[in-house]
């Protein structure tokens, strides 16, 4: 039975993760991968790449995650031949593990068109995957050109990408995405603990993610300067040069044009004017009400991936959960499971 097949093969390989990236000076494919990764985009820093990895194997690959998951869905999925075509985003490392997931969940084979900015993660472990099981070889397909002879396209872009997706894919069904980013809603009263963990939600991965709090909702009359000094004796994610240039750069930007902004050492408040803002930069939106809240969201929605420490529809995410999604927490909000089986 191919659930069964998938759900064993990829547990063993959510537990071989974990084996080796508890290894400290063991020298393997993976980390040989992490390397390539590291010398060819310094924002993928070798602890962010383990945390993305391990992050994948604890969350996504325990046999009760991936049955639970697939458990309303067991009477369709069976394998296929049909190809589901997904083109990755290279923002944050092995940030497109989740579609080719779901694909294989779904029983069908896919083709998949890397970053040139994270080229080296995912094939590795497919590779292992393969040691695991050499079935998933003729299963996934590393192409220089997706979609060619697609049933389905899930495609992960810039905004100006997701423009030429939509358009060579208007004829397959397809999800496109493009840039979004996340907030937080902050009552003021936050505890010491409670910074610590929205530092991970902002800082982790550079903030380069669509999971990563780039705004933060203060009630008018709290203390952005407090907040701003405990944040910058916190995380630990500010030491590469690339991220600390663009820190600079929008520093000098606030200077010269007579913005209001305080200096958090790695990255500067300022008023929101654009969501996302740009990186270095974290918004700040004041609020008086409720009302401004939800207004806020509202007229944001497109481009809001989540909302920490604010009850929504879909529930509150709570300060250091952003950057853990578990498997249904979709991308966008679009269930690519349901979407693959209806569709292919």
């Amino acid at each position: 039975m191919y659930r069964e097949l998938f759900i064993k093969d990829f547990s063993r390989l959510g537990e071989l993760l974990l084996n080796i990236t508890s290894e400290v000076n063991g020298r393997n494919l993976l980390s040989d991968a992490i390397e390539d990764s590291f010398r060819e985009n310094p924002l993928f820093a070798r602890e962010l790449q383990l945390n993305a990895i391990r992050s994948i194997a604890i969350t996504y690959l325990s046999e009760e995650a991936l049955r639970k998951w697939t458990e309303g869905y067991k009477s369709q999925i069976s394998e296929s031949s049909s190809v589901v075509s997904v083109i990755m985003a290279g923002n944050i490392p092995l940030v497109g593990f989740h579609d080719m997931l779901t694909v294989l969940a779904c029983g069908r084979r896919t083709e998949i068109k890397l970053s040139s900015k994270d080229r080296y993660l995912l094939p590795a472990i497919v590779t292992l995957l393969s040691d695991i099981n050499s079935y998933w070889n003729d299963r996934i397909d590393f192409c220089s050109f997706a979609g060619e002879n697609s049933k389905i396209v899930i495609a992960t872009g810039g905004d100006q990408s997701v423009t030429i997706f939509s358009e060579m894919f208007k004829e397959v069904p397809s999800i496109i995405r493009g840039s979004r980013s996340s907030i937080a809603v902050l009552s003021g009263k936050e505890s010491h603990d409670d910074i610590e963990r929205l530092a991970m939600d902002m800082f982790l991965y550079y903030g380069r993610g669509c999971r990563s709090v780039s705004t933060i909702m203060l009630p008018v009359g709290s203390c952005a300067g407090k907040l701003a000094k405990e944040l910058s004796l916190i995380s630990p994610f500010s030491d590469d040069e690339a991220f600390m240039d663009n820190c600079r750069y929008q520093r000098a930007l606030a200077t010269v044009s007579g913005e209001w902004f305080l200096d958090g050492g790695f990255f500067i408040f300022k008023n929101a004017t654009t969501f996302p803002p740009p990186m270095g930069v974290i918004g700040i939106v004041w609020y008086s009400s409720t009302s401004d809240i939800d207004n806020f969201i509202e007229n944001n929605k497109e481009s809001i991936q989540c909302i920490v420490n604010y009850e929504t529809s879909k529930g509150m995410i709570k300060y250091g959960y952003a950057q853990m999604p578990s498997l249904s927490d979709y991308a966008d909000g679009i269930n690519s499971l349901e979407f693959i089986l209806k569709n292919s």
